[in-house]
């Protein structure tokens, strides 16, 4: 009899709510329409990297090893560089860095944002890519400044995507303020020169 009660209660509150609210969730692999809309970074699926050009032809690459951010639904992207986690694969060049170039214990963090249309992903299938413009505002080192970047765009996954960009944007160090701490970087390392523009090129890998 218990059973049967509970049963009628069941059917009850399901017609009394509507058949939608004791269905179970519908799974969907659309970007608009799946339960959160908010993209989180995958830190350790995810790359920044730079090329530094020393003597003219010495060309050397270096990375950050701490990334952190999202895209929400609106389309707002917003990517955290933790700068005290530069790697360049030498100890006392990524103490130099962290001193004289980016100043770390003043301004720890760069900032990127961008703003991306989401509707031109939402009828994208897993495996699929495609190729973007847009601009990145970058705030570093006090500074900021607007970079266009052409990217491609991955679907990995009914929720992981990849954003990766398809080629090098050039970053000229003097419009950041950090011509003086590149030239102390030279004279550290007793080298004839380092290039002030540095490629940078990215791989990031975002879920929700």
């Amino acid at each position: 009899m218990r059973i049967l009660l509970r049963i009628g209660l069941s059917l009850g509150l399901c017609s009394a709510l509507g058949l939608a609210a004791c269905s179970p969730p519908v799974k969907s692999d659309n970007i608009e329409t799946a339960s959160t809309n908010v993209w989180q970074l995958i830190n350790d699926a995810s790359h920044l990297n730079f090329i530094s050009i020393k003597k003219g032809t010495v060309v050397e690459n270096h990375s950050f090893s701490e990334l952190s951010g999202s895209v929400n639904a609106a389309g707002d992207a917003r990517i955290l560089i933790a700068l005290d986690s530069v790697q360049t694969n030498i100890d006392i060049r990524n103490e130099r860095m962290r001193t004289y170039l980016f100043e770390t214990n003043t301004t720890p963090t760069a900032t990127l944002t961008t703003k991306l249309d989401m509707t031109q992903f939402a009828d994208m299938k897993i495996g699929a890519r495609q190729e973007i413009s847009a601009t990145i505002v970058v705030h570093m080192h006090g500074k900021t400044e607007s970079l266009g970047a052409d990217m491609i765009v991955t679907r990995l996954g009914a929720n992981k995507i990849a954003v990766e960009s398809r080629e090098p944007i050039l970053v000229h160090i003097d419009s950041f303020g950090m011509t003086a701490g590149v030239e102390k970087l030279r004279e550290l390392a007793k080298l004839p020169s380092i290039t002030p523009v540095v490629p940078i090129s990215f791989s990031l890998v975002f879920e929700r």
